[in-house]
């Protein structure tokens, strides 16, 4: 709501502009549509995927499942609740601001917005407590994968983390990549991965020196934390672009296509850091990462 109020002022609106002429509407300055644009699309992709959510939902009552043991449902949840939280607090944060003077006053909502949302992030749960549970159960899964096929387990992570590097490596990299719902999706998808067996390997190390429970689990929380937000961005982005796919008339799905890219784009770049780090992307990917971000 708080982000249909500000894109609808932002049209309405008008400031600046060429000399002698009408001024423009601000949703046309370039830094209102920055700060705008990727919370609709981040907006979007959180629909799809609590649609998702409701259908895994619908499927367990139908079928008798007890949904204390629904494990996938449990995960996904946790994440989204998490996730969409922060999220809906720094959008109004922006809303706020994009409405300047208006956006402040009591009577167009986003301030009583803002105080009605901030006790989120510890309602039903404290985020970071949200994202533990679903650092645990992709642990569990990570280690019942790897009891079931060791070799071929160790294997395949190997071939995969090799093969996205060298897609875009100097040797590889072409300049349609970064803007390929292909591409995005592989590196969020390497992004977790990666995650997920540093954690296993943390806490496989402290188990092993016989640690008790408490301080093999804590020391691993930073980076379960960011497992577990890589996780959820990653479905995220997969539901996303799976509701593009299913859209019936083309001309929404060129548009839902397009924040769809933003979406991914987005995922990337805020972790572009990382991924020059871990040499995922060169420096000329990660500029051109950039500059799709701005467009």
């Amino acid at each position: 709501l708080g982000l249909t109020i500000a894109i609808r002022y932002s049209h309405s609106w008008r400031q600046f502009g060429p000399k002698a002429k009408e001024e423009v509407k601000i949703i046309e300055h370039q830094m209102q549509t920055l700060r705008l644009m990727p919370h609709l699309a981040i907006a979007l992709a959180l629909t799809f995927t609590s649609r998702y959510a409701g259908t895994l939902l619908e499927e367990d009552v139908f079928q008798g499942k007890e949904l204390v043991r629904s494990r996938l449902l449990q995960v996904l949840v946790a994440g989204l609740k998490a996730y969409s939280t922060w999220e809906n607090i720094r959008c109004l944060q922006d809303c706020r601001e994009c409405t300047g003077g208006m956006g402040y006053m009591m009577e167009n909502r986003i301030s009583g917005l803002k105080c009605d949302t901030d006790v989120l992030a510890t309602f039903e749960g404290d985020n970071v407590v949200m994202l533990q549970i679903v650092g645990w159960e992709l642990l569990a899964q990570y280690a019942k994968q790897y009891e079931e096929e060791p070799l071929f387990d160790l294997l395949q992570n190997w071939a995969e983390s090799v093969g996205d590097k060298l897609r875009t490596s100097f040797l590889a990299f072409n300049t349609d990549t970064v803007y390929n719902l292909a591409f995005l999706l592989k590196a969020v998808k390497f992004h977790e991965q990666f995650l997920w067996s540093l954690v296993a390997r943390i806490y496989y190390k402290v188990m092993t020196k016989k640690e008790d429970f408490f301080h093999a689990w804590n020391s691993c929380l930073y980076h379960l934390a960011s497992l577990s937000l890589a996780h959820t961005h990653r479905v995220t982005l997969e539901q996303f672009s799976l509701a593009v796919k299913s859209c019936p008339d083309q001309d929404d799905q060129t548009l839902l296509m397009k924040f769809c890219l933003l979406y991914g784009t987005k995922l990337v770049f805020q972790e572009r850091a990382w991924y020059l780090e871990h040499k995922y992307l060169t420096s000329v990917a990660s500029t051109r990462i950039r500059n799709q971000e701005r467009c």
